[in-house]
């Protein structure tokens, strides 16, 4: 009887760590209810990024250059063993919508001369965020454009 309360509390521990392993995580660096177009968000990034590396397809994606930790871009990224890259998403199919902004960290490996990511770097995603976030406000006074992807 007791090989069964511990088999069953080392299942229940091993299902909980688990579970909150593969949980839907949500990432703190978003602007909520943004009621900009997706037009008007995309210029605001592109106003904060300077000109971007990639978009998406649908346009809601947008990728810096990659950068220093204070922003500035690199020139050539293959002489450098750390680089970033900023991130944003447009979320939401219609107004008002999410964006999420993510700072990613890569280090260059040394045997395979490749970029490896690091993963999420919290402050620089933070500071990234706030500039951002003032752009849209600053968009949001100026703007009286009307919502083309979704007129109605």
């Amino acid at each position: 009887m007791r090989r069964n309360k511990t088999a069953n509390a080392l299942f229940i521990s091993v299902v909980c760590l688990v579970a909150g392993m593969t949980s839907c995580q949500t990432s703190r660096h978003v602007i909520e209810e943004s009621s900009l177009s997706a037009t008007e968000h995309r210029k605001a990034i592109v106003a904060v990024f300077g000109d971007v590396r990639k978009i998406s397809q649908n346009g809601r994606e947008l990728f810096s250059h990659y950068h220093d930790k204070k922003f500035n871009f690199i020139d050539d990224p293959t002489k450098v063993s750390i680089r970033y890259f900023t991130k944003t998403s447009v979320l939401g199919v219609r107004r008002p919508f999410e964006v999420l902004v993510e700072v990613r960290r890569e280090r260059k490996d040394p045997e395979t001369r490749q970029f490896v990511d690091q993963g999420l770097d919290d402050g620089l995603s933070q500071k990234r965020l706030n500039e951002l976030r003032t752009v849209l406000n600053q968009s949001r006074e100026n703007s009286q454009e009307f919502d083309v992807e979704n007129p109605f």
